[in-house]
């Protein structure tokens, strides 16, 4: 099933807090034009799936956790509109939920309208290319609620951090993640990053982390990956980052450290993060 979000702004899911054992298997949610005017103003953070209240604590329920499981959800990519737009595609500010497979994107690419000629055919001839401005997403997930588990989580082409997580005691398993083409050196002067760990967290944990950059568009160079509070409750294995082509590059894996592509493109080459000094 197909769930498109509202005009307004509202979520196409929405979990009150306190509400346990909820659970949501096998949907995609599609982000839609927004109606932001003088005459109707949104004055909320507008996701397309949110998990409880920001402003109520809500620790859920260990033995009756919530479950997203095969959870999709686009920006783009499935109509003509360029202007569909959302700030977060999944907020979860409720606690002791698991995820499995999830797919969060901002489209790369959009249907080209009638007549319409493809703006990089090299890539494809098939697609207009999705270019600054159009499909505006600031994050793919923003997590603050505690004991949230994420196996098997993907964020894609986001305008800012692509995932945000200010919950204690989260954990990933396999985190597949893929920086914006479309953005300019204002992504990189901005401090954006594949995966930030919020710096009030204490407890966090995280296993097998790829991000990806494909800077098309500008020469973008980010300084770090992943970043993270430099504490011993924080517990990150196995992250790499790649360059798969085009300009710019992400210069370290973490917190400013471990390789770069440098001078040399090194297109395709994983770079890792093996020192000790990355493996707090």
């Amino acid at each position: 099933a197909t769930l498109i979000g509202p005009s307004d702004g509202s979520p196409c899911i929405y979990i009150p807090p306190h509400i346990t054992g909820i659970r949501i298997a096998g949907v995609m949610l599609e982000a839609t034009v927004l109606s932001r005017d003088e005459h109707s103003p949104i004055d909320k953070t507008t996701s397309l799936l949110q998990w409880g209240d920001p402003s109520i604590n809500d620790p859920g329920n260990e033995t009756n956790p919530g479950c997203l499981i095969d959870v999709f959800a686009r920006v783009g990519g499935a109509s003509l509109e360029r202007g569909v737009s959302t700030d977060v595609m999944v907020q979860l500010n409720s606690g002791n939920i698991y995820g499995d497979n999830l797919w969060l994107w901002r489209a790369d690419h959009v249907q080209l309208r009638p007549m319409e000629k493809a703006n990089f055919p090299h890539i494809s001839p098939l697609y207009r290319q999705t270019v600054k401005g159009e499909c505006n997403v600031n994050n793919g997930i923003v997590v603050n609620g505690a004991n949230v588990t994420m196996v098997g989580l993907a964020v894609e082409h986001t305008n800012q951090d692509q995932t945000v997580w200010n919950g204690e005691d989260g954990i990933v398993h396999f985190y597949q993640c893929e920086l914006p083409y479309d953005v300019d050196e204002t992504f990189a002067i901005s401090n954006y990053v594949g995966c930030r760990v919020g710096t009030d967290v204490k407890r966090h944990s995280a296993y097998g982390l790829g991000i990806y950059s494909n800077f098309r568009d500008f020469d973008v160079e980010v300084d770090t990956a992943v970043i993270h509070p430099e504490i011993s409750g924080i517990h990150l294995r196995n992250i790499f980052t790649v360059k798969l082509d085009n300009q710019g590059m992400i210069k370290t894996v973490v917190n400013n450290r471990g390789p770069g592509p440098g001078t040399d493109p090194q297109r395709g080459r994983p770079f890792r993060c093996l020192d000790e000094k990355c493996r707090l």
